[in-house]
């Protein structure tokens, strides 16, 4: 069965929101965040140097349940898979909205490929289906819109 991912956009400017997971992937959500003005936290056992300085509150430490309360949702990006399974358990008892990393089939939610031009946003999804095609026809909007941006009429 297909999973429907309902496409919305969601003012976080002010909301806390959890990384769990301190390697590459983790600072790549960080960044997609941060254009968007999330406070983000993260929570692991093993931090990058460059997460420690992309300007997010870090905890290095082992995950633990309790670790969730006032999130509004968060990204693992652990690359462990019965960690995970164990974060979406939480996460749903919590009350807190939960992205797995490469792992749709865990998703609460997915975040769509993004271009963001003063106050237009235009965002691509594929059902979690296929991100490389979301990210194609998210680039092929972009060049559209440069394209259009820069047409005198």
């Amino acid at each position: 069965m297909t999973r429907k991912f309902l496409p919305i956009s969601i003012d976080i400017s002010d909301r806390k929101i959890l990384v769990i997971g301190g390697g590459q992937s983790a600072l790549k959500k960080i960044r997609i965040l941060q254009r968007f003005g999330a406070n983000i936290e993260v929570v692991a056992e093993n931090i990058t140097e460059e997460v420690y300085t992309s300007g997010v509150v870090c905890f290095q430490k082992k995950y633990e349940k309790g670790d969730l309360e006032g999130y509004l949702m968060l990204y693992s990006c652990t690359n462990n898979e019965e960690l995970d399974r164990q974060i979406v358990h939480d996460g749903r008892e919590a009350g807190v909205l939960v992205n797995i990393h490469d792992n749709p089939s865990l998703c609460q939610f997915v975040s769509p490929a993004i271009y963001q031009e003063g106050n237009i946003s235009v965002a691509v999804s594929s059902n979690a289906e296929n991100v490389y095609e979301s990210i194609r026809v998210r680039n092929l909007l972009k060049e559209y819109l440069e394209n259009l941006k820069n047409t005198t009429i």
